[in-house]
């Protein structure tokens, strides 16, 4: 994967929360990406919400285009926010430290 379309989160679109979460009636917390990632991107990336030992796991996280979708309550939003922000940097930098190591065998 070319490091130039790795996708970043340039915002969030955050719907009215509730105090209990019912993932089939309330909308989706969005995180806005700057370009669709690719499907080894988005592979990878539900991979480790699975793997996760966290809330993103519970979180029913799904990618759809440019935007990374799941649900929340009002208590932790913020905190689901910010495991998507690191999971997606964290997720990238792997993904450049491999191209540079296939580069470097080049």
């Amino acid at each position: 994967m070319s490091t130039s379309r790795l996708p970043r989160i340039v915002g969030f679109d955050v719907p009215r929360l509730h105090q209990q979460v019912d993932a089939t009636a309330d909308e989706a917390i969005t995180a806005l990406l700057d370009q669709a990632p690719d499907e080894q991107w988005t592979g990878r990336f539900l991979q480790h919400c699975a793997t996760l030992a966290s809330q993103l796991s519970l979180a029913e996280v799904r990618v759809e285009g440019t935007r990374i979708a799941f649900h929340g309550s009002i208590a932790d939003a913020r905190a689901l926010a910010d495991a998507v922000i690191a999971l997606v940097n964290r997720l990238n930098d792997q993904l450049m430290q491999e191209g540079n190591q296939l580069a470097g065998e080049e």
